[in-house]
């Protein structure tokens, strides 16, 4: 498909196996990709120090967007545009969270650093997409989270995100992922569309010549602002309803696949 003038790539569930690798026919197409001249963008919620240990083996994708938009680098140009989630407005989620939740479970990236306020087991941390043996957050006191103005906020097993929405809708964006069970808080401006549309104004693409790869919520905005959207097999219902092609499952090496019949 010569049309295709870059490639996006969501990395849990859609790059990465359920092992949070690369398998290998998948690292084959996308490296033919660009070899062929096609830009490789990765877009994912994760922070860098887990995503670059991800892709450690795809060293020339030049462009990441972390935390669903909230930080952008270029590795080429040593540039980082990070947005963060003002102080005050933080302080008043976390009083609404408290208020609406007994005791949720929640914890604060900023900037690459993870701090929780309590120690949470291991299969909290799970939810979170922590890794048996990754790093744990760092536990600060509340007065200290008080005054951070943290670039994502991330809760789990919280049932009212949607009001947490609603309430603060016009200051963040509020994400449920992962069946629901993980619900990601980033500044309103913050999102994989409009990091994604600052790389391409950047490289020069139009957004129309742009495949995306995607399985949850936080894809959504760049499958419906790019040309040729393409759900894994095991994404939500959601991406497949606007997806120009359903692929395999990302155990199934879906990104190759439809790499191989649609670009290479």
């Amino acid at each position: 498909m010569s049309d295709i003038k870059a490639i996006v790539l969501d990395l849990d569930g859609t790059l990465l196996g359920s092992d949070k690798s690369v398998s290998p026919r998948n690292y084959r197409a996308v490296k033919r990709c660009f070899e062929a001249g096609i830009p490789i963008i990765v877009a994912t919620a994760r922070p860098p120090r887990a995503a670059v240990q991800f892709v450690k083996d795809i060293d020339f994708v030049d462009h990441m967007v972390f935390y669903n938009g909230a930080l952008v680098t270029c590795k080429s140009k040593m540039t980082r545009q990070h947005i963060s989630i003002p102080a005050e407005i933080s302080r008043q989620i976390n009083e609404f969270l408290t208020q609406h939740e007994p005791h949720p479970a929640i914890t604060y990236e900023v900037n690459d650093s993870w701090y929780m306020c309590t120690s949470l087991s291991g299969s909290v941390l799970a939810q979170f997409g922590a890794r048996p043996n990754d790093p744990h957050p760092q536990i600060v006191d509340s007065d200290w989270i008080r005054s951070i103005s943290p670039t994502k906020i991330l809760v789990t097993g919280y049932s009212n995100w949607r009001e947490l929405g609603e309430k603060f809708g016009d200051q963040v964006n509020v994400i449920a992922t992962d069946e629901g069970v993980l619900v990601q808080i980033m500044h309103r401006s913050a999102s994989k569309e409009s990091a994604v549309q600052a790389v391409l104004e950047e490289i020069g693409v139009d957004s129309e010549h742009v495949m995306v790869f995607g399985d949850d919520f936080n894809d959504l905005g760049l499958f419906r602002m790019c040309g040729f959207p393409v759900a894994m097999g095991n994404g939500i219902a959601e991406l497949k309803h606007c997806a120009k092609h359903i692929t395999a499952s990302n155990d199934e090496d879906g990104v190759a696949a439809a790499l191989e019949k649609f670009v290479l």
